[in-house]
């Protein structure tokens, strides 16, 4: 096979040998993906000939055009907490206490969830199989989902909100600590089980002085994310400053509504810069 050389006598890579334009790989990656998108177009058929510019035009000047009366309480009967930003502060405490829930079960199951911790037995390694696929199935169910079953289940509010998101992230944080767990040196775990240590001083003293760190980042990490998520749970029922935007806008009080996504992006925003900044300083 002919081997190319560049101006200067070095070997060009491989990849590079091939022509773009001739290169049929290439190219049937990228008729299949315009076939797919094409199929796509027929099968979901947007139609945008409905759409009022003038009409978008007005609602987003009314979504700019903030109501500041939902800032504070509007009789007697209502106090802090029925307010805006009462409402804000208890959907990041939302967000907070859910991952905090979720953390006490899926911290303990991540070691029953990790191969190099369970193998070497038939019956931790059936145990290691069923808590996989445990956080498989409820990883794969929406939040918004299991937020709409614990609603009717126990009722909507936050209760619902809380329990909901706590149920979907200990799949989600299972998952990443099980891979934390074995993603980690097998050096020391190797030293410390040829002394003849049991399962649980193996775990105490090469495990998790490895798993800090990770545990810490991905943490963090899902607590960014369910604080950006709560928001939407008040759609399905789940609490929070959800609700009082899903009213603005089925009242058509545009205002508020805009007052309201102000607050959840300032909030966000906030939430990720101030999380990416404690990642950082753990790596």
């Amino acid at each position: 096979m002919a081997e190319y050389f560049s101006a200067r006598g070095l070997p060009v890579p491989r990849e590079l040998e091939r022509n773009p334009l001739t290169d049929w790989r290439r190219l049937s990656v990228i008729a299949a993906a315009i076939l797919v998108f094409y199929i796509g177009l027929r099968i979901t058929n947007p139609d945008f000939s409905r759409a009022n510019p003038e009409y978008a035009a007005n609602v987003i000047g009314q979504l700019l055009h903030w109501d500041l009366r939902i800032l504070t309480p509007q009789n007697e009967f209502e106090t802090f907490w029925d307010t805006a930003e009462g409402l804000m502060v208890a959907t990041i405490f939302l967000g907070i206490v859910a991952t905090g829930f979720s953390i006490l079960v899926a911290l303990p199951l991540s070691f029953l969830g990790a191969r190099n911790i369970m193998s070497g037995h038939p019956v931790t390694a059936a145990i290691y199989i069923f808590v996989r696929f445990f956080f498989t199935v409820i990883r794969s169910i929406d939040v918004l989902i299991v937020v709409i079953i614990f609603g009717v289940l126990i009722g909507i509010g936050t209760a619902a909100g809380v329990v909901g998101l706590a149920f979907h992230n200990v799949g989600v944080l299972g998952k990443l600590y099980s891979e934390a767990i074995e993603g980690i040196d097998a050096g020391p775990l190797e030293a410390i089980t040829a002394t003849g240590a049991n399962r649980f001083q193996v775990i105490w003293t090469a495990v998790l002085p490895q798993i800090v760190n990770p545990y810490i980042s991905f943490t963090i990490y899902r607590l960014d994310a369910n604080v950006r998520l709560a928001p939407i749970l008040g759609y399905v029922g789940g609490g929070g400053i959800g609700v009082l935007l899903f009213q603005s806008i089925q009242l058509l009080q545009y205002g508020a509504a805009g007052l309201i996504i102000f607050m959840i992006v300032v909030t966000v925003a906030a939430m990720d810069f101030a999380s990416a900044q404690i990642r950082k300083r753990l790596v």
